[in-house]
């Protein structure tokens, strides 16, 4: 199941400087428990052409390649409508490469100056898709990295549960500031969940 998190349009029509402003950019519109729940239907009324999705705790557990067979079976039937990419902070990019190869989509590795959530990354894999940002969507497990690098990008974004709790050291230290925020979205109204995700942090983490 999927609900929404915040519109686009509210997201993208924030002036100013200030908190109100940052929250807006960490916003994602729509959350769902997992990928293979995301509804391609309505991404594609939506106007939506280009899929990027995050890999660790997205696709596959950190460090893994194993994939369940339902969100493998999602990239499949997505790559029947949509232009799909996968997108990794990596530095060298073996494992991406291994699980682009077999989904049989291109895989995009950033780091340093390209890493999510600066736009490098984002924009090699908009290029990759043949998409738009406003026809495309982002799709990740970090408010930090995925969501506020595709909001920034102008991306249609799609917060998930993570896979696992098992994770790298820094993404673990910033899982403390991704559970403020998401207590911030929700006090503010800008992360609509319906009471289906409860917690404080991100879908996976609760306080």
């Amino acid at each position: 199941m999927t609900v929404r998190g915040t519109r686009a349009g509210e997201r993208r029509s924030a002036r100013g400087g200030g908190s109100s402003r940052w929250l807006r950019l960490l916003a994602p519109d729509e959350v769902a428990q997992r990928v293979a729940d995301i509804n391609l239907a309505a991404l594609r009324e939506r106007g939506i052409e280009g899929i990027v999705v995050d890999v660790d705790n997205t696709l596959v557990p950190w460090g893994s390649c194993e994939m369940d067979s339902a969100t493998e079976a999602w990239v499949q039937r997505a790559k029947q409508d949509f232009s799909v990419c996968l997108l990794s902070n990596s530095v060298r990019g073996r494992r991406v490469r291994r699980l682009a190869a077999r989904l049989g989509v291109p895989g995009v590795s950033a780091w340093g100056v390209g890493r999510k959530p600066l736009a490098g990354g984002f924009l090699r894999a908009l290029r990759t898709t043949h998409s738009t940002p406003e026809k495309a969507a982002m799709i990740g497990d970090q408010l930090l990295a995925d969501v506020l690098g595709g909001n920034r990008c102008g991306m249609y974004t799609i917060w998930v549960k993570l896979i696992s709790e098992h994770e790298f050291i820094g993404t673990r230290l910033a899982r403390v500031i991704e559970r403020r925020c998401a207590r911030k979205l929700r006090a503010s109204g800008l992360l609509r969940d319906g009471g289906a995700l409860a917690g404080g942090g991100s879908p996976g983490h609760e306080d």
